[in-house]
């Protein structure tokens, strides 16, 4: 396996999907998700979000810091589920350097709303899904296969440790 190119793929992939679905652990045995903007993915796999301070997540990732982010581009074929570690913040300074406009219709008031809290994810483990071929290709490939007994290759999986090169 190439760490090295499979972590450019999923970087590639988190710049172009701006949303995730971050599924936490809740109290009563429940994996609750929900979509969360990303705001930055640094080269360490930390990965940076906006939260609400009055949102039901900030319970639960006190109980329980272990959360997924999945993220999807059906259209490419590519998908990565991340297994990580979340951490809440607040920082002014560090929201003015996270800010986007968008984020105004959430936290009014801007980087120093007291509503806002940064969402920190370390990534642990990434599980990565490639389809590497068109529609067209995938169907002919999945038919031949069903026509043959076989197996199709539809892509590529990688596991990604992320934990060792984040630290």
């Amino acid at each position: 396996m190439d760490t090295t190119s499979d972590t450019g793929e999923l970087s590639d992939l988190v710049a172009r999907v701006p949303y995730a679905m971050l599924t936490t652990c809740g109290g009563d045995g429940r994996l609750p998700g929900r979509p969360v903007q990303t705001l930055r993915f640094d080269a360490d796999h930390v990965f940076w979000f906006f939260t609400s301070a009055r949102s039901a997540k900030i319970a639960q990732l006190m109980a329980n810091a272990n959360v997924n982010l999945a993220y999807a581009d059906p259209a490419h074929r590519q998908f990565a589920s991340v297994c990580g570690v979340a951490q809440l913040l607040r920082d002014e300074q560090l929201a003015h350097g996270l800010w986007q406009v968008g984020q105004t219709i959430f936290f009014p008031q801007g980087p120093a709303d007291p509503d806002l809290m940064i969402l920190k994810v370390h990534g642990h483990v990434a599980r990565y899904w490639n389809g590497n071929a068109s529609l067209l290709e995938t169907v002919i490939k999945f038919g031949n296969a069903a026509l043959r007994g076989e197996r199709a290759d539809l892509g590529t999986v990688a596991e990604i440790p992320l934990r060792a090169q984040s630290g």
